[in-house]
C-alpha cells in the first residue's frame, strides 16, 4: 500500500467513514425501520411520499430480498439490534407464502393482503430474493439446514434460468442479446454465496466476473456497455449504443470486492480503469453528479432510450438517479481504498458533496428520488416499486466498513504493509 496515499488520505477517509454511519444510522435506517415491516400480513411496505406518509399498500417482490438483505446485513455487520433481525425474518417467511410461486422463482408484485398482481416476470426479483436468503442465513448464524439446502436449490435454478431466453424476454431483453445487469446481478449473488458454498460456484462467479469487465467493454472506444450480443460483441444499434452509468459502476465495485475476496489484484485495476470511462462519459462537471445513461459515441442517446419512466415519473437520459448516485460512491470510494486512486477519491468527493447537498432531504429525511440535470427536484418521493432501502442504505454500510478497515489497518501497522 501506498504510504504517500494514506498519509494524505486516511483522516478524511475516517472522517468519511463515521460521516457515512452517522447518516446511516441516524437518518436512512430509522426512516425505513419503522414503515417497511407488514406486521399483521407479512412482508414489507414501500410506498412512501416525502413525508414518509404511505400512499399505497403494493409490496413489489423485488423488495422482498432487498428488505432481507438490508436488515440481515446491517443486524451481521453493524449491531445485533434484534429489531433488525425480525425485520429480516419478515422477509424470510414472507418466501413461505404466495410470494413464492414455485420451481424457484417469485411474483413480482403483491397486494397489500399478499395477492399476486404480476408474477413471474422479473428475473431480478428471484436474484434480489437468493440474496436475500443468503444474508439472512449468514446473520443466523449459519446453522439452518433446511434454509441453506433451499437456497442452493434457488441458485441452481437461477443458473439454469438466466439463460432461459423465453425467460429473459420478460425483462425486454431481444433477442441475441445479453443485458449487463443479468451478468453483474448473479456475479454478486455467487460471490457472496462463497460463504455458504465455498468454491462451490466459482467457475460461474469467475466467468461473470469475466464478462463483466471484458466482454461488457469496448477498448477501442473506451466504452462500457449495458447490451451486447450473445456471441459477446457489439451490437451499435438500438439498446446496443447504451453506457448505463449506474449498472456500470455496480458491477464495477461488485468485481472488486470479488478481486479482494479470490485475491486477484487484476479484477481491482481493470475496475479501476473502466471507471474512468464512466466518469469521463458520465460526469456532469457543470452541475456535478452522474447523468443516467449516454450513447456509446458519447452525448444524447437515440430519441426512444432518451426518457426512463421511474413508476410514472419520467427521468431524462440526463437526468441524475439516486441510486446511480449510490452506486457511484461505493465505486469510486472502493477504487480510492484499493487501488489508492486519487483521481477516484477526488470524484467521490464531488459526488458525496453533491448528494448531501442536493438528494438529502433535510426536513423529512432519507433521499429524494430523482432530480433534473441542474438539481430540481423530479420525484421527492422515498419509496415505490423501484426505490426503498436498498441502494442508500447498502451504499453507506459498506463505505462505512470499509473506511474502518482501511484506517485501522493502517494504524495497527503503523503506516505499513
Amino acid at each position: 500500500m501506498n504510504d504517500i496515499f494514506y498519509s494524505r488520505y486516511g483522516e478524511e477517509i475516517e472522517k468519511t467513514g463515521k460521516s457515512m454511519e452517522k447518516q446511516l444510522l441516524e437518518d436512512i435506517v430509522p426512516f425505513w425501520e419503522k414503515r417497511a415491516g407488514d406486521w399483521e400480513n407479512g412482508g414489507y411496505f414501500n410506498c412512501f411520499d416525502r413525508t414518509g406518509s404511505q400512499y399505497s399498500n403494493k409490496k413489489p417482490g423485488w423488495f422482498v430480498g432487498r428488505n432481507m438483505y438490508t436488515f440481515s446485513a446491517l443486524y451481521r455487520k453493524i449491531s445485533r439490534n434484534q429489531r433488525w433481525l425480525d425485520l429480516a425474518e419478515l422477509g424470510r417467511k414472507y418466501m413461505e407464502t404466495g410470494f413464492y410461486a414455485g420451481n424457484g422463482r417469485f411474483q413480482h408484485m403483491l397486494s397489500g393482503d399478499g395477492q399476486v398482481i404480476e408474477g413471474t416476470t422479473s428475473i431480478f426479483t428471484d436474484h434480489f430474493a437468493v440474496k436475500g436468503l443468503y444474508e439472512y442465513i449468514k446473520a443466523c448464524g449459519k446453522t439452518n439446514k433446511q434454509d441453506i439446502s433451499f437456497a442452493e436449490y434457488l441458485t441452481d435454478t437461477l443458473l439454469k434460468n438466466v439463460k432461459d431466453e423465453a425467460i429473459l424476454r420478460t425483462e425486454g431483453i431481444p433477442d441475441g442479446m445479453q443485458k449487463h445487469a443479468v451478468n453483474f446481478m448473479t456475479l454478486i449473488v455467487l460471490l457472496e454465496g462463497r460463504e455458504l458454498f465455498g468454491d462451490y460456484y466459482d467457475r460461474q462467479l469467475k466467468e461473470c466476473i469475466r464478462k463483466s469487465l471484458y466482454e461488457f467493454t469496448d477498448d477501442g472506444k473506451k466504452a462500457p456497455l449495458e447490451y451486447v450480443g450473445t456471441d459477446g460483441k457489439p451490437v451499435y444499434q438500438k439498446e446496443g449504443r447504451l453506457i448505463d452509468a449506474g449498472h456500470t459502476m455496480e458491477s464495477l465495485w461488485f468485481s472488486m470486492y470479488a478481486g479482494e475476496v479470490l485475491g486477484t489484484d487484476e479484477y481491482r485495476i481493470r475496475a479501476g480503469e473502466i471507471l474512468d470511462w464512466v466518469i469521463d462519459r458520465c460526469y456532469d462537471e457543470e452541475n456535478e453528479g452522474f447523468i443516467q445513461t449516454a450513447d456509446v459515441d458519447g452525448g444524447k442517446p437515440e430519441e426512444e432510450f432518451c426518457i426512463v419512466d421511474y413508476s410514472g415519473f419520467p427521468a431524462a437520459w440526463d437526468s441524475k438517479i439516486w441510486w446511480v448516485q449510490a452506486e457511484g460512491l461505493n465505486a469510486l470510494f472502493m477504487s480510492a481504498v484499493f487501488n489508492e486512486d486519487e483521481r477516484h477519491f477526488q470524484y467521490f468527493k464531488r459526488l458525496y458533496e453533491y448528494t448531501e447537498r442536493y438528494f438529502r432531504d433535510p426536513q423529512y429525511g432519507e433521499w429524494y428520488a430523482i432530480l433534473d440535470r441542474k438539481g430540481n427536484i423530479i420525484c421527492d418521493k422515498k419509496g415505490f416499486e423501484l426505490k426503498g432501502p436498498y441502494h442508500i442504505p447498502r451504499c453507506l454500510m459498506e463505505i462505512s466498513l470499509l473506511a474502518g478497515k482501511y484506517t485501522d489497518r493502517r494504524k495497527t501497522s503503523g503506516g505499513e504493509e
